[in-house]
């Protein structure tokens, strides 16, 4: 019978806990917490694809955030607008994609403290001689992720027409062969791609005009009160052992 017992408590479990984490327990000391995160890839220095590979400042960060937690982590790469329905329905645990935490996100889920802040700009074509300056952005179609905070500013800009798109990139593509006026981005995310459209230009935005925050969150499912508490310990643990600035460092250049 003990050898029975001996034999089962080695054997892998998978037991569901909470909203949409697993433990899996290799034997009866030895747990392994996964997490699941939702991201949209797309969004480069935050999250990217290079050669197949999923990298970016947001990837980095929440890889040494989980580590110190005792966690490993499934990567799910998601359009934007998809990311906190599938949170919402348990599918992810968590979503880190250079996300803002709106008040009315606020309503949906919960967010961490803020773990980076950054301004909008506009990315505008050089052919297009009508914009010069945010001002002359009213009554132009602008381009925008789908439930993003940048969707935000652009609904307010009178008489503009927001296009929606699943990502950053597809609204850059139709920026670049002018089928819209004007995509808001982020200033850091606007410089990468400007120096892949030599034909886009930025001008600046505002900053009464970004009204709410301007600051990025990971955003997880309501009710989570301890692992809220643990991430957001952990966030300040690597601004305090340098963890946070080696990546500054390696993806804002400081």
């Amino acid at each position: 019978m003990k050898k029975l017992i001996n034999l089962v408590g080695i054997l892998m479990m998978v037991v569901l806990v909470g909203c949409g984490q697993k433990i899996e327990v290799e034997n009866t000391t030895n747990k392994i917490k996964k997490l699941y995160i939702g991201t949209n890839a797309e969004y480069k220095p935050y999250e990217y694809l290079e050669n197949g590979k999923m990298i970016g400042f947001d990837i980095e960060f929440m890889e040494a955030l989980a580590e110190n937690l005792g966690y490993e982590i499934e990567w799910k790469n998601l359009s934007f607008d998809g990311l906190l329905p599938a949170l919402q329905t348990q599918k992810i645990d968590m979503v880190i994609a250079g996300m803002s935490p709106t008040e009315e996100r606020k309503k949906a889920v919960d967010f961490t403290d803020i773990y980076h802040s950054g301004w909008q700009t506009v990315l505008v074509n050089k052919k297009n001689k009508e914009i010069q300056s945010a001002e002359d952005l009213k009554g132009k179609i602008i381009g925008v992720p789908l439930g993003s905070f940048q969707e935000g500013i652009a609904s307010k800009i009178k008489g503009t027409e927001v296009k929606f798109y699943n990502s950053f990139t597809g609204a850059v593509l139709e920026l670049n062969t002018q089928k819209i006026d004007a995509v808001i981005v982020g200033e850091i995310t606007a410089d990468y791609y400007l120096e892949n459209n030599k034909n886009l230009k930025k001008i600046s935005l505002p900053k009464e005009q970004q009204k709410g925050t301007n600051g990025i969150a990971i955003a997880l499912e309501k009710g989570q009160t301890e692992l809220l508490k643990n991430l957001n310990e952990g966030i300040e643990a690597l601004k305090s052992n340098g963890k946070y600035q080696e990546l500054l460092n390696k993806y804002f250049g400081g």
